[in-house]
């Protein structure tokens, strides 16, 4: 098994993992109860962080993109970083 590859297990387990604390985070949400408001935070990170790696488009003359095409290596992991850090702070912020 190469090294940055999961077992079958791994994955499962990941994704039901994932699909547990979005149900949790749906179902507060829905109740209208917000259990950890101070995890927004996280949300605000992700999102500094993904204006920053949109900014850099602006800069090259893109007005409008859409994913990752016309970015450095480096931005594109900022990018991808803040889409992540928004979702894992929503998730933190209603479970």
């Amino acid at each position: 098994m190469k090294e940055n590859e999961f077992s079958i297990i791994g994955k499962v387990s990941s994704v039901l993992l994932v699909l547990f604390f979005i149900a949790a985070a749906g179902i507060n949400t829905w109740r209208g109860h917000v259990p950890h408001p101070y995890a927004f935070i996280v949300v605000l990170m992700g999102l500094a962080f993904f204006i920053a790696a949109k900014i850099s488009n602006l800069r090259k003359g893109k007005i409008i993109s859409f994913g990752t095409r016309d970015m450095s290596e480096s931005i594109k992991n900022l990018y991808r970083l803040g889409y992540w850090l928004m979702v894992v702070g929503i998730i933190l912020t209603f479970t």
